[in-house]
């Protein structure tokens, strides 16, 4: 995961995952990335027992630094925010040599890697507004001139980082395409605005492909980003026959690919991303409906373990 010191136990699903299995009696153990290593085809890390509370500024204590095999443990958790770059490559390559007769890893690292966050709802591209991906600037603009106003964004960060809105005859188009292929080497991603963002990014979350709710954000007054990380505001909201559809369409996906927890963005009906690396929400639907997530992971986790 990210650096424990620097969790914000308001909102964060990874301290609420370490808060509930902690509550059932569970060893939690914490490693940064780096600590993950590879002796023969066996995995290990570093790691430290860490014991997690509902303290703000006090959140954690954590144990003496010690050396861990991971086919030991029966669970590892990835979760690791994005940008998904060589070093996290590397990681799932690591994790993914871990024994799955002893351990259940969260998510499956080869789906980690097979899942981009923007590139695999294009697998649905029936339930998503118009959408490209390429290096090619003379192609996203033509494609700009079809649709209009389009959103831009890198294919490997999170939270809203480096998404732009481009409008017809944009002046900065040229620099903004410049900027973020890298002058025609790196691919991303353009996509048709869709004005109903106003009104909210909803974030479904489903684990094992079953939603088990959703919160609205709504994008702040000066921003186009509904991302919390960026502003946004979370709200209560329903799942509606839309939605479903979408979540059956990719329920059988996710499950067949190990993908345990999901968070897939809809806005206006249209499927926008499927967030497979560090999905978050869990703490907003717990306040909002009462549905704790994290109760229903680890309760699929322990019956997954309990059949073995």
């Amino acid at each position: 995961m990210d650096p424990i010191e620097e969790m914000d136990i308001r909102g964060d699903s990874t301290f609420v995952m370490m808060l509930e299995a902690q509550a059932r009696g569970h060893r939690v153990d914490y490693a940064l990335m780096p600590s993950l290593h590879l002796e023969g085809d066996r995995p290990g890390a570093r790691v430290q027992r860490a014991e997690v509370r509902r303290e703000i500024g006090d959140h954690f204590s954590l144990g003496n630094v010690e050396d861990a095999w991971l086919d030991e443990y029966d669970a590892v958790f990835m979760r690791k925010d994005p940008p998904f770059d060589t070093d996290f490559h590397l990681a799932t390559l690591i994790l993914d040599m871990t024994r799955r007769d002893r351990t259940v890893l969260v998510n499956e690292p080869r789906a980690l890697r097979d899942f981009n966050e923007k590139l695999s709802a294009l697998r649905w591209s029936r339930f998503m507004p118009p959408t490209i991906a390429t290096a090619d600037r003379a192609r996203i603009r033509s494609f700009l001139n079809e649709n209009g106003t389009c959103i831009v964004k890198p294919l490997v960060n999170a939270g809203g980082e480096g998404i732009i809105r481009l409008e017809p005859n944009d002046k900065n188009t040229g620099s903004v395409l410049d900027l973020l292929t890298l002058f025609g080497k790196r691919m991303i991603e353009a996509q048709k605005f869709v004005p109903d963002v106003t009104k909210g990014d909803k974030r479904i979350l489903l684990v094992n492909g079953e939603p088990i709710g959703a919160i609205n954000r709504v994008p702040a007054k000066d921003d186009h980003r509904a991302n919390m990380h960026v502003g946004g505001r979370a709200e209560a909201v329903g799942l509606d026959d839309r939605d479903r559809e979408i979540c059956d369409a990719l329920g059988p996906s996710l499950r067949e690919n190990g993908l345990a927890l999901v968070g897939i963005d809809v806005i206006g009906g249209f499927l926008t991303e499927i967030n497979v690396t560090s999905p978050t929400g869990l703490q907003e639907l717990a306040s909002f409906d009462g549905v704790h997530g994290e109760r229903i992971l680890l309760d699929w986790l322990e019956d997954r373990l309990a059949g073995r």
